[in-house]
């Protein structure tokens, strides 16, 4: 066997991840609350239904990705991007943005970004 065969990583046999009920596999959630999520990288993905609530989102890229009805309750989300991300029907009860790139961000049609801008004068 050839060195390069040996570095090669084996490829993961097909596994549900699901619960069994009754010879049918119920589908579980991948994102879940209370969950770390760390260096990942998501582009024009939807995201309907999801729970983010109180969990450490980190390094994390989401490129005009749609949320749709999500809970970002408590979360803390530490050097993330959501360039030309859509956010509609969600939570955000208890989430604080620090240190954050806030251009162009718009909250029920009001240019938060730029009104940051004027109010500071940065």
């Amino acid at each position: 066997m050839n060195a390069a065969r040996k570095l090669r990583p084996k490829r993961a046999a097909a596994r549900s991840r699901g619960a069994k009920t009754g010879g049918a596999t119920q589908p579980q959630p991948l994102i879940q609350p209370n969950m770390l999520v760390a260096n990942a990288d998501m582009a024009s993905s939807t995201l309907t239904r999801i729970r983010h609530d109180h969990s450490v989102i980190s390094e994390t890229r989401y490129l005009n990705c749609l949320f749709s009805e999500s809970n970002f309750e408590g979360s803390t989300f530490q050097g993330c991007g959501f360039d030309g991300c859509i956010v509609e029907n969600a939570s955000f009860r208890g989430v604080e943005l620090r240190n954050c790139d806030v251009e162009g961000l718009v909250v029920d049609g009001i240019n938060v970004g730029e009104l940051l801008k004027q109010l500071t004068g940065r």
